[in-house]
């Protein structure tokens, strides 16, 4: 079941920002192309950073693009979870109507989740390059709160007496508490950006804002017990409801690592 809560926010307009890996690090990893304009071939003279040539030099490989985590093995049911890849069909979600014309609409943030023992990558399929800024998806986030008696029920991973909130090689998980929506922030990813959402990160489920659906393949562990592989939180409606302003899409954006 989902905990409901009241989100009492200063500002309830949030405006989006180009999905990019300095301004989304600390909630997960942007998976894209970092060279887009380097062809692959066996004479390039300079390779750029963190890859390697494969496929007897007609191809880039470029190393550890994101991190899985498994974190599992500190859940309360102590069941063991598997690598699961499911593929989610996601149309084109209706906005609602926007006074600003600068604005396409606004899409009202009604409910996060987060998935507390594991990451979770989504990877849009079959976006060709003439139409990958036109086919646009919402990347919603927020950070969490300090811990309160409204999700002391809510598992999270305890990584070792010394810290809960620090994995074996020091990456950060967010712990317990729920979503800070006065810090809720909002992206706008194209078809060649995929998006790893980090353990415990709560986030919005996928928003396709473009002129098409988009089908993504979806990679993440899961063991099979509910509150331990998702956890949703459902906001109350008020006068004030929170929504994301969704811009006209245009191709003089830059997209960038």
């Amino acid at each position: 079941m989902p905990v409901t809560i009241k989100a009492n926010v200063k500002e309830n307009i949030i405006h989006t920002k180009l999905l990019n890996q300095d301004d989304f690090a600390i909630f997960g990893t942007v998976i894209q192309n970092p060279a887009p304009e380097v062809i692959p071939s066996s004479t390039i003279k300079t390779l750029p950073p963190n890859s390697v040539q494969a496929n007897q030099g007609t191809a880039l490989k470029y190393l550890d693009v994101t991190h899985m985590k498994d974190y599992y093995g500190t859940a309360p049911s102590q069941r063991v979870a598997n690598a699961v890849m499911n593929m989610f069909v996601c149309s084109s979600r209706s906005l609602l109507p926007s006074h600003d014309s600068n604005i396409k609409g606004l899409f009202p943030v009604t409910i996060l989740e987060r998935h507390p023992f594991t990451t979770q990558t989504f990877i849009p399929l079959g976006i060709s390059p003439s139409e990958q800024d036109d086919v646009c998806y919402l990347v919603v986030v927020a950070p969490s709160l300090t811990p309160s008696l409204i999700d002391e029920t809510l598992p999270v991973p305890i990584l070792s007496p010394q810290s809960n909130t620090s994995d074996d090689n020091g990456e950060k998980l967010p712990g317990r508490g729920l979503p800070d929506m006065n810090r809720i922030q909002a992206f706008l990813a194209n078809g060649s950006q995929a998006v790893t959402y980090g353990a415990g990160t709560w986030h919005a489920p996928m928003v396709v804002v473009g002129k098409k659906p988009i089908d993504f393949v979806v990679v993440q562990f899961a063991n099979g017990v509910g509150i331990e592989d998702c956890q949703e939180v459902e906001l109350e409606k008020t006068d004030k409801d929170i929504c994301v302003a969704v811009p006209h899409l245009s191709r003089n954006a830059t997209w960038k690592l």
